[in-house]
């Protein structure tokens, strides 16, 4: 893994998951000019001719180039999945895990997993003890959060996370793409709120370019 903080401006962020979710971040990442690496479950060469087709360029990688090169790492694939990568061996070493999933089971039909009680970045948590996870880029669909908005404002982005540095190095990013983020507490309170069904899902609030 390199060797660099992530309070640098330009990093190296690893997205795992190549539909909608993680190839959008990529690309405002990428033009913010952060390196991006991104994976899927079927290899690289899957995407050549996807990423062909983007506006900035994004580097497929296997699982494990992006586990020992990224800095921050972004989970964007589908929740069904998740066990299948984090119970994978690797070492996460104190990186930041952004959780960006919504806890579907299944997508057609729509069905929101039962969980039990439990949350989606808990349990992420507790899959990647060494990692500093961090809630975002959940609460609102992708369309609506890269839409245009009202001039002098900025779209703003809740983020939840237990390590406060960790969180901070999260808020920057989203800054640098043209949000404003917001850190609303920790997991067990905040991240349960920015789920499917809490409080902060689907919330649309715009703050002052100025402040």
């Amino acid at each position: 893994m390199a060797n660099r903080s992530s309070k640098e401006k330009h990093m190296i962020v690893g997205i795992i998951g190549a539909a909608t979710v993680g190839t959008t971040l990529g690309e405002h990442f990428a033009k913010a000019g952060h390196k991006v690496l991104i994976t899927n479950s079927r290899g690289p060469e899957t995407l050549a001719d996807k990423l062909a087709g983007m506006s900035q360029p994004l580097e497929p990688v296997t699982m494990k180039e992006l586990a020992d090169e990224a800095e921050i790492i972004i989970l964007a694939m589908p929740w069904h999945k998740v066990k299948n990568v984090l119970l994978t061996d690797i070492r996460w070493d104190g990186r930041v895990v952004i959780d960006a999933m919504n806890i579907f089971g299944s997508y057609d039909p729509i069905q929101v997993d039962d969980l039990q009680g439990d949350s989606g970045s808990e349990i992420v948590a507790r899959l990647a003890p060494s990692a500093r996870v961090v809630k975002a880029f959940n609460t609102l669909p992708f369309e609506k959060m890269f839409a245009p908005v009202p001039e002098g404002f900025r779209r703003v982005l809740f983020v939840a996370g237990d390590d406060q540095d960790a969180v901070s190095a999260v808020t920057t990013l989203i800054d640098q793409i043209g949000f404003r983020a917001v850190a609303i507490g920790e997991l067990a309170t905040a991240g349960r709120q920015m789920e499917l069904g809490g409080v902060f899902s689907t919330l649309e609030l715009f703050a002052p370019e100025s402040q």
